[in-house]
């Protein structure tokens, strides 16, 4: 059985590496997707790009919706995207990330192994931006250990459309983590499968990578909120997470004078 795709992206002002994801879109090997660009009203030339693409798209028979006005964020813009998804399986891939060529190819294979399943994921390249690869992301999804920290590469995962129907959308109150909000309403109520395989590349720009503090001051709110940990648990976490960072960053710093 073949299987369709729904592509997400949210941009904004995002002209200097948006080519090369699109590209990497075209470039794969399985065609079933559609692509779902969300501008957030751009003011360089993104917009200029997504009109170019559309075309190339749409000349190759490959879906392509786009829009382009102001949102609140990322997770307003994916909202906005799930609202046009016409397939069973959704992927959520930045504006400076790249799939690898048999990416799709992969997941359909994979998915077809495993028909009962409501999630996959694989594992991503996490590079600089000169394309170095500093680490390699992505593990199984387990509820276990998914209640205490998210250590999946979102940008290697699909999503069945199930699950958005069944627990909603992305909280927007959340501006950084909401992707982890989502996976603590779902629970165990999603059945997974993993392959450990790379299939994407992840520029380190995002948006979680710079604001580390409210990344766990979110991710803190979350837990308490859905409470599937015990509250004390909770707040050890979060106050070690910044113990762990400051060793690294310790540990880095004697390295680099070696």
């Amino acid at each position: 059985m073949r299987l369709k795709f729904s592509i997400i992206i949210a941009t904004y002002n995002s002209d200097k590496t948006f080519k090369a994801t699109l590209d990497s879109l075209l470039a794969q090997t399985y065609k079933e997707f559609e692509v779902i660009v969300i501008d957030g009203l751009s003011k360089d030339n993104t917009v200029t790009i997504i009109k170019e693409y559309e075309k190339i798209f749409s000349d190759i028979n490959i879906p392509f919706y786009w829009i382009s006005e102001k949102d609140s964020g990322i997770y307003d813009a994916w909202n906005k995207g799930l609202k046009r998804v016409n397939t069973s399986w959704i992927a959520f891939l930045g504006s400076d990330d790249t799939y690898y060529p048999n990416a799709l190819e992969l997941y359909n294979n994979e998915i077809n192994k495993n028909p009962v399943i409501n999630y996959i994921s694989s594992q991503v390249e996490y590079i600089d931006s000169n394309g170095k690869v500093l680490k390699i992301l992505g593990n199984p999804y387990k509820y276990n250990q998914m209640i205490r920290y998210m250590n999946i590469a979102h940008v290697g995962s699909f999503h069945k459309k199930e699950l958005f129907d069944n627990f909603g959308n992305y909280n927007t109150d959340y501006k950084i983590v909401s992707d982890y909000d989502f996976f603590m309403k779902c629970g165990k109520s999603i059945n997974s499968s993993y392959f450990k395989t790379i299939t994407a590349r992840m520029l380190n720009s995002g948006i979680s990578n710079n604001n580390t503090k409210v990344v766990y001051n979110e991710i803190l709110k979350i837990q308490l909120f859905h409470k599937r940990i015990p509250e004390l648990q909770a707040y050890f976490e979060y106050y070690f997470a910044f113990v762990r960072i400051a060793k690294n960053k310790i540990t880095h710093k004697l390295l680099g004078k070696m």
